[in-house]
């Protein structure tokens, strides 16, 4: 029997810090995957899953209709929707590429399973900075997304 296909989006960050220890600092970065919990428990189980940290699917994930039906199942997971909206091609160069928030209702319109996980940059987010609120996105979801 086929595996479901599944593409979880997100739960990816970096952080940054400075340490003081008297007059001198210094600063340190760290990466952290939180969706290694859920990568682990799905590894041997009916669904075959993908997994797009947040910073890579500010560019890979698809464009096209097509390359969302490869997916029975998107999850996004904590990722702010700036982050599927500005591009490079946008944020840095001021050209124009698909809405993929248009696109993910649209796919999920026409079949597609889309699940949103809570966390900092899910639904409104922390301080309602995640900018679910009024977009394509939120109409596919079951709820509403608060503005702040």
């Amino acid at each position: 029997m086929a595996k479901t296909k599944v593409l979880l989006v997100g739960e990816s960050w970096v952080s940054s810090a400075t340490h003081y220890k008297g007059f001198d600092q210094f600063g340190s970065v760290t990466f952290h995957l939180g969706a290694t919990p859920l990568v682990d428990a799905l590894k041997d189980s009916e669904f075959d899953l993908d997994y797009m940290p947040a910073h890579e699917a500010v560019e890979k994930l698809p464009f096209t209709m097509e390359g969302l039906s490869q997916y029975r199942t998107i999850i996004l997971s904590d990722i702010g929707a700036n982050s599927l909206l500005l591009h490079p091609d946008v944020w840095l160069h001021g050209k124009t590429v698909p809405n993929r928030l248009k696109l993910l209702r649209d796919w999920t319109l026409a079949g597609g399973g889309l699940i949103m996980i809570g966390g900092y940059f899910s639904f409104q987010g922390i301080d309602g900075k995640a900018g679910w609120h009024r977009t394509a996105v939120e109409e596919a979801l079951p709820g509403t997304c608060l503005p702040n």
